[in-house]
Protein backbone atom coordinates (compact mmCIF):
# COMPACT_ATOMS: atom_id res chain seq x y z
CA UNK A 1 0.00 0.00 0.00
CA UNK A 2 1.44 3.17 -1.04
CA UNK A 3 1.82 5.36 2.20
CA UNK A 4 1.69 9.14 1.72
CA UNK A 5 3.10 11.70 4.91
CA UNK A 6 0.63 13.68 6.74
CA UNK A 7 2.64 16.64 5.98
CA UNK A 8 2.10 15.63 2.04
CA UNK A 9 -1.43 15.16 2.47
CA UNK A 10 -2.30 18.34 4.92
CA UNK A 11 -0.13 20.31 1.99
CA UNK A 12 -2.63 18.55 -1.06
CA UNK A 13 -6.01 19.23 0.98
CA UNK A 14 -5.00 22.88 2.21
CA UNK A 15 -5.73 21.90 5.75
CA UNK A 16 -4.48 25.06 8.52
CA UNK A 17 -4.30 23.39 11.96
CA UNK A 18 -5.45 25.35 14.42
CA UNK A 19 -3.95 24.87 18.14
CA UNK A 20 -4.91 27.20 21.07
CA UNK A 21 -2.38 27.75 23.53
CA UNK A 22 -5.20 28.65 26.58
CA UNK A 23 -7.91 26.46 28.08
CA UNK A 24 -11.18 28.90 27.53
CA UNK A 25 -12.64 30.44 30.26
CA UNK A 26 -14.51 27.62 33.04
CA UNK A 27 -13.53 24.49 30.97
CA UNK A 28 -12.90 21.57 33.27
CA UNK A 29 -9.22 21.04 32.26
CA UNK A 30 -5.86 21.56 33.80
CA UNK A 31 -4.50 25.78 33.64
CA UNK A 32 -1.54 24.82 31.52
CA UNK A 33 -3.30 22.46 29.34
CA UNK A 34 -3.74 23.92 25.54
CA UNK A 35 -6.75 23.02 23.65
CA UNK A 36 -6.66 21.81 20.32
CA UNK A 37 -9.16 21.69 17.34
CA UNK A 38 -9.05 21.85 13.72
CA UNK A 39 -6.93 19.20 11.29
CA UNK A 40 -4.37 17.86 14.05
CA UNK A 41 -1.57 15.09 13.48
CA UNK A 42 0.00 12.50 16.54
CA UNK A 43 2.74 15.46 17.05
CA UNK A 44 0.12 17.84 17.90
CA UNK A 45 -1.30 15.55 20.28
CA UNK A 46 1.95 14.80 22.07
CA UNK A 47 1.38 18.47 23.63
CA UNK A 48 -1.00 16.80 25.97
CA UNK A 49 -4.10 19.40 24.79
CA UNK A 50 -7.40 18.88 25.49
CA UNK A 51 -9.27 18.44 22.23
CA UNK A 52 -13.31 18.91 22.02
CA UNK A 53 -13.39 17.84 18.60
CA UNK A 54 -11.22 18.17 15.35
CA UNK A 55 -9.72 15.91 12.56
CA UNK A 56 -6.99 13.39 13.18
CA UNK A 57 -4.65 12.53 10.27
CA UNK A 58 -2.27 9.84 10.58
CA UNK A 59 0.70 9.48 8.82
CA UNK A 60 -0.18 6.45 6.67
CA UNK A 61 -3.61 8.50 5.58
CA UNK A 62 -6.15 7.68 7.35
CA UNK A 63 -8.66 10.31 9.03
CA UNK A 64 -10.05 9.80 12.29
CA UNK A 65 -12.91 12.34 13.71
CA UNK A 66 -11.70 12.74 17.14
CA UNK A 67 -14.24 10.86 19.50
CA UNK A 68 -16.11 12.77 22.43
CA UNK A 69 -13.87 13.02 25.48
CA UNK A 70 -14.72 9.84 27.69
CA UNK A 71 -15.11 7.71 24.53
CA UNK A 72 -12.83 5.49 21.78
CA UNK A 73 -12.91 4.76 17.98
CA UNK A 74 -11.25 1.98 16.78
CA UNK A 75 -10.58 1.04 12.72
CA UNK A 76 -10.09 -2.91 12.41
CA UNK A 77 -9.21 -4.03 8.97
CA UNK A 78 -8.78 -7.06 6.90
CA UNK A 79 -6.22 -6.90 3.96
CA UNK A 80 -5.60 -8.78 0.91
CA UNK A 81 -2.82 -11.40 2.01
CA UNK A 82 0.42 -10.58 1.40
CA UNK A 83 -0.49 -7.06 0.90
CA UNK A 84 0.91 -4.95 4.06
CA UNK A 85 -1.63 -2.77 5.40
CA UNK A 86 -1.33 0.08 8.20
CA UNK A 87 -2.68 -1.86 11.12
CA UNK A 88 -5.43 -1.01 13.61
CA UNK A 89 -6.32 1.99 15.20
CA UNK A 90 -7.48 2.96 18.52
CA UNK A 91 -8.59 6.90 18.97
CA UNK A 92 -9.49 7.50 22.56
CA UNK A 93 -10.18 11.04 24.07
CA UNK A 94 -9.68 10.99 27.71
CA UNK A 95 -10.82 14.25 28.44
CA UNK A 96 -8.43 16.62 30.64
CA UNK A 97 -5.47 14.32 29.72
CA UNK A 98 -5.65 14.53 26.60
CA UNK A 99 -6.14 11.96 23.24
CA UNK A 100 -4.04 8.92 22.89
CA UNK A 101 -3.56 6.76 19.77
CA UNK A 102 -2.80 3.34 19.30
CA UNK A 103 -1.53 1.57 15.83
CA UNK A 104 -1.19 -2.14 16.57
CA UNK A 105 1.34 -1.67 19.38
CA UNK A 106 2.79 1.58 18.54
CA UNK A 107 1.37 4.26 20.97
CA UNK A 108 1.13 8.40 20.06
CA UNK A 109 -0.51 11.20 21.08
CA UNK A 110 -0.80 13.03 24.75
CA UNK A 111 2.05 10.88 27.12
CA UNK A 112 -0.72 11.18 30.09
CA UNK A 113 -3.49 9.68 28.29
CA UNK A 114 -1.31 7.11 26.52
CA UNK A 115 -0.17 6.24 30.34
CA UNK A 116 -3.70 6.18 31.10
CA UNK A 117 -5.03 4.25 28.19
CA UNK A 118 -2.27 1.50 28.25
CA UNK A 119 -3.59 0.41 32.16
CA UNK A 120 -7.10 0.66 30.66
CA UNK A 121 -6.64 -1.64 27.56
CA UNK A 122 -4.89 -4.20 30.04
CA UNK A 123 -7.75 -4.33 32.46
CA UNK A 124 -10.29 -4.58 29.61
CA UNK A 125 -8.33 -7.25 27.47
CA UNK A 126 -7.47 -9.30 30.65
CA UNK A 127 -10.76 -9.01 32.57
CA UNK A 128 -11.51 -11.00 35.52
CA UNK A 129 -13.09 -13.52 33.32
CA UNK A 130 -10.33 -14.19 31.52
CA UNK A 131 -7.67 -12.93 33.19
CA UNK A 132 -4.97 -15.99 33.79
CA UNK A 133 -6.46 -17.85 30.80
CA UNK A 134 -4.91 -15.21 28.41
CA UNK A 135 -1.37 -13.63 27.41
CA UNK A 136 -0.85 -10.29 26.56
CA UNK A 137 -0.93 -9.32 21.86
CA UNK A 138 -2.18 -11.79 20.28
CA UNK A 139 -3.15 -13.97 23.24
CA UNK A 140 -3.10 -17.67 23.57
CA UNK A 141 -4.14 -19.78 25.79
CA UNK A 142 -1.69 -21.78 27.70
CA UNK A 143 -3.11 -24.99 26.84
CA UNK A 144 -2.35 -24.32 23.65
CA UNK A 145 0.77 -22.91 23.39
CA UNK A 146 2.91 -25.47 22.51
CA UNK A 147 0.51 -27.27 20.15
CA UNK A 148 0.25 -24.42 17.83
CA UNK A 149 4.00 -23.70 18.23
CA UNK A 150 4.86 -27.26 17.32
CA UNK A 151 2.56 -27.52 14.40
CA UNK A 152 3.16 -23.97 12.79
CA UNK A 153 -0.61 -23.84 13.20
CA UNK A 154 -1.32 -25.74 10.27
CA UNK A 155 -5.07 -25.96 10.79
CA UNK A 156 -7.45 -23.85 12.67
CA UNK A 157 -8.07 -26.47 15.56
CA UNK A 158 -4.48 -27.00 16.51
CA UNK A 159 -4.23 -23.09 17.23
CA UNK A 160 -5.88 -21.75 20.71
CA UNK A 161 -4.89 -18.50 20.01
CA UNK A 162 -7.42 -15.14 20.22
CA UNK A 163 -7.08 -10.94 20.73
CA UNK A 164 -9.74 -9.54 22.48
CA UNK A 165 -9.76 -5.83 20.93
CA UNK A 166 -10.97 -3.96 23.98
CA UNK A 167 -14.61 -3.82 23.67
CA UNK A 168 -17.84 -5.86 23.59
CA UNK A 169 -21.24 -5.41 23.73
CA UNK A 170 -24.31 -5.51 26.08
CA UNK A 171 -26.97 -5.25 23.88
CA UNK A 172 -27.74 -7.21 20.58
CA UNK A 173 -26.41 -5.21 17.22
CA UNK A 174 -29.08 -4.02 15.24
CA UNK A 175 -27.98 -3.21 12.03
CA UNK A 176 -28.90 -1.71 8.61
CA UNK A 177 -27.67 -2.25 5.45
CA UNK A 178 -27.14 0.41 2.79
CA UNK A 179 -26.73 -1.37 -0.93
CA UNK A 180 -25.22 2.02 -2.58
CA UNK A 181 -22.62 0.66 -5.01
CA UNK A 182 -22.83 -3.25 -3.74
CA UNK A 183 -20.13 -5.31 -5.85
CA UNK A 184 -22.71 -8.44 -4.99
CA UNK A 185 -25.46 -9.07 -3.23
CA UNK A 186 -24.13 -9.77 -0.11
CA UNK A 187 -26.33 -8.94 2.62
CA UNK A 188 -27.26 -12.66 3.54
CA UNK A 189 -24.02 -13.22 3.76
CA UNK A 190 -22.77 -10.55 6.15
CA UNK A 191 -26.04 -11.75 8.13
CA UNK A 192 -24.11 -15.57 8.28
CA UNK A 193 -21.23 -13.88 8.93
CA UNK A 194 -22.84 -11.92 12.29
CA UNK A 195 -24.82 -15.12 13.00
CA UNK A 196 -21.61 -17.33 12.94
CA UNK A 197 -20.38 -15.90 16.84
CA UNK A 198 -24.35 -16.59 18.37
CA UNK A 199 -25.51 -19.19 20.31
CA UNK A 200 -24.58 -22.52 20.53
CA UNK A 201 -21.58 -22.70 18.83
CA UNK A 202 -19.42 -26.26 17.60
CA UNK A 203 -16.25 -26.53 16.59
CA UNK A 204 -13.03 -28.53 16.77
CA UNK A 205 -14.41 -30.88 19.20
CA UNK A 206 -15.92 -27.57 21.59
CA UNK A 207 -19.20 -26.09 21.96
CA UNK A 208 -19.69 -22.77 23.99
CA UNK A 209 -22.87 -20.61 24.13
CA UNK A 210 -22.12 -17.07 23.08
CA UNK A 211 -24.62 -14.38 24.28
CA UNK A 212 -23.39 -12.27 21.30
CA UNK A 213 -25.93 -11.28 19.36
CA UNK A 214 -26.50 -8.99 15.96
CA UNK A 215 -30.36 -9.02 14.16
CA UNK A 216 -30.66 -7.04 10.66
CA UNK A 217 -33.39 -3.82 10.68
CA UNK A 218 -33.92 -3.38 7.09
CA UNK A 219 -32.45 -1.00 4.57
CA UNK A 220 -31.14 1.97 5.26
CA UNK A 221 -29.65 5.15 2.87
CA UNK A 222 -27.59 6.32 5.91
CA UNK A 223 -23.97 6.13 4.98
CA UNK A 224 -21.85 3.77 6.90
CA UNK A 225 -18.66 6.02 9.59
CA UNK A 226 -16.09 4.03 8.04
CA UNK A 227 -14.31 6.21 5.76
CA UNK A 228 -12.66 5.56 2.18
CA UNK A 229 -9.20 6.06 3.08
CA UNK A 230 -9.88 3.61 5.74
CA UNK A 231 -10.22 5.59 8.88
CA UNK A 232 -13.52 6.98 10.80
CA UNK A 233 -16.11 9.28 11.08
CA UNK A 234 -18.86 10.47 13.76
CA UNK A 235 -20.63 8.13 14.94
CA UNK A 236 -24.83 8.60 14.03
CA UNK A 237 -25.72 5.85 16.61
CA UNK A 238 -27.18 3.69 13.23
CA UNK A 239 -24.90 0.24 12.66
CA UNK A 240 -24.48 0.60 8.91
CA UNK A 241 -23.04 -1.98 6.71
CA UNK A 242 -21.96 -0.59 3.33
CA UNK A 243 -19.68 -0.75 0.23
CA UNK A 244 -17.14 1.97 -1.34
CA UNK A 245 -13.97 2.36 -2.11
CA UNK A 246 -11.07 1.80 0.11
CA UNK A 247 -7.45 1.67 -0.04
CA UNK A 248 -5.47 -0.81 -2.19
CA UNK A 249 -5.30 -4.21 -0.44
CA UNK A 250 -7.72 -3.52 2.06
CA UNK A 251 -10.90 -5.89 1.63
CA UNK A 252 -12.94 -4.40 4.68
CA UNK A 253 -12.84 -1.89 7.70
CA UNK A 254 -14.75 -2.06 10.98
CA UNK A 255 -15.42 0.88 12.55
CA UNK A 256 -16.32 0.86 16.17
CA UNK A 257 -17.45 3.46 19.06
CA UNK A 258 -17.02 2.31 22.84
CA UNK A 259 -17.27 3.94 26.30
CA UNK A 260 -14.79 4.02 28.49
CA UNK A 261 -15.64 0.74 30.19
CA UNK A 262 -15.28 -0.72 26.52
CA UNK A 263 -18.96 -1.43 26.15
CA UNK A 264 -19.93 -0.77 22.47
CA UNK A 265 -22.06 1.64 21.60
CA UNK A 266 -21.96 1.85 17.71
CA UNK A 267 -20.65 -0.31 14.87
CA UNK A 268 -20.30 0.29 11.28
CA UNK A 269 -18.36 -1.89 8.29
CA UNK A 270 -17.41 -0.99 4.80
CA UNK A 271 -16.36 -3.77 1.87
CA UNK A 272 -14.03 -2.54 -0.84
CA UNK A 273 -15.80 -1.95 -4.22
CA UNK A 274 -12.08 -2.63 -5.62
CA UNK A 275 -12.06 -6.65 -5.60
CA UNK A 276 -14.47 -9.22 -6.83
CA UNK A 277 -16.33 -10.89 -4.54
CA UNK A 278 -18.05 -14.31 -4.57
CA UNK A 279 -20.87 -15.64 -2.85
CA UNK A 280 -21.48 -18.89 -4.02
CA UNK A 281 -21.42 -22.13 -1.87
CA UNK A 282 -18.34 -22.88 -3.93
CA UNK A 283 -16.32 -20.22 -4.29
CA UNK A 284 -15.12 -18.49 -7.94
CA UNK A 285 -11.73 -18.78 -8.99
CA UNK A 286 -9.96 -15.37 -8.33
CA UNK A 287 -12.90 -14.03 -6.02
CA UNK A 288 -12.72 -13.35 -2.05
CA UNK A 289 -15.40 -14.96 -0.61
CA UNK A 290 -17.85 -12.64 0.76
CA UNK A 291 -19.38 -14.74 3.44
CA UNK A 292 -15.47 -15.39 4.81
CA UNK A 293 -14.49 -11.76 4.83
CA UNK A 294 -18.04 -11.05 6.36
CA UNK A 295 -17.51 -13.43 9.37
CA UNK A 296 -14.11 -11.70 9.68
CA UNK A 297 -15.45 -8.57 10.26
CA UNK A 298 -18.19 -9.05 12.59
CA UNK A 299 -15.36 -10.60 14.82
CA UNK A 300 -14.34 -7.50 15.51
CA UNK A 301 -17.30 -5.76 15.86
CA UNK A 302 -18.20 -8.15 18.70
CA UNK A 303 -14.94 -7.35 20.24
CA UNK A 304 -12.15 -9.47 18.58
CA UNK A 305 -8.78 -8.74 17.40
CA UNK A 306 -6.14 -10.23 15.29
CA UNK A 307 -4.61 -13.25 15.38
CA UNK A 308 -1.42 -14.18 13.72
CA UNK A 309 -0.99 -14.40 9.94
CA UNK A 310 -0.10 -18.08 9.82
CA UNK A 311 -2.75 -18.88 12.81
CA UNK A 312 -5.24 -20.40 9.67
CA UNK A 313 -8.11 -18.57 12.10
CA UNK A 314 -10.95 -16.68 11.47
CA UNK A 315 -9.60 -13.86 12.79
CA UNK A 316 -6.00 -13.95 11.22
CA UNK A 317 -5.65 -10.04 9.80
CA UNK A 318 -5.51 -11.02 5.97
CA UNK A 319 -7.32 -13.88 3.58
CA UNK A 320 -6.49 -14.80 0.14
CA UNK A 321 -8.73 -15.43 -3.06
CA UNK A 322 -11.74 -18.23 -2.13
CA UNK A 323 -10.17 -18.54 1.45
CA UNK A 324 -14.06 -20.41 2.69
CA UNK A 325 -12.23 -21.68 5.49
CA UNK A 326 -12.90 -18.14 6.94
CA UNK A 327 -16.24 -18.65 7.53
CA UNK A 328 -15.92 -21.47 10.17
CA UNK A 329 -14.76 -20.64 13.52
CA UNK A 330 -11.64 -22.53 14.93
CA UNK A 331 -10.30 -23.45 18.12
CA UNK A 332 -8.88 -19.48 19.09
CA UNK A 333 -12.04 -18.02 17.51
CA UNK A 334 -14.24 -20.31 19.71
CA UNK A 335 -12.74 -19.67 23.19
CA UNK A 336 -12.22 -15.61 22.07
CA UNK A 337 -15.97 -15.27 21.81
CA UNK A 338 -16.45 -17.51 24.38
CA UNK A 339 -14.31 -15.31 26.76
CA UNK A 340 -16.41 -12.36 25.89
CA UNK A 341 -20.11 -13.48 25.58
Amino acid sequence: MRRTTTAAIVAALGITLTTVLAAPAGAAVPSSAPTCSGTLTPADLATGCVVDSGRLVLPDGRTFAVPAAGTSVAALPVAVAGVPDDGDVVVTNTGAAGVAVRVDDTWAGSPAAVTRERAAEQRRTLSPEVRGRVGTGAATTAANTTAATTAAATSSCTDGSYSLAGHRWKTTVGWRYNKANEKTLGRRLVTDGANAWTGTITACGKTVTSRAAATYLGASSRQSAVRTDGGCGSPDKTNVVGWSRLPAGVLGVTCVFYGSGGIATETDQRYSTGHEWSTTTVCRAGRFDMRGVATHEWGHAYGLGHTSASSKLVMKPSATTCDTAQRTLGSGDVRGIDALY
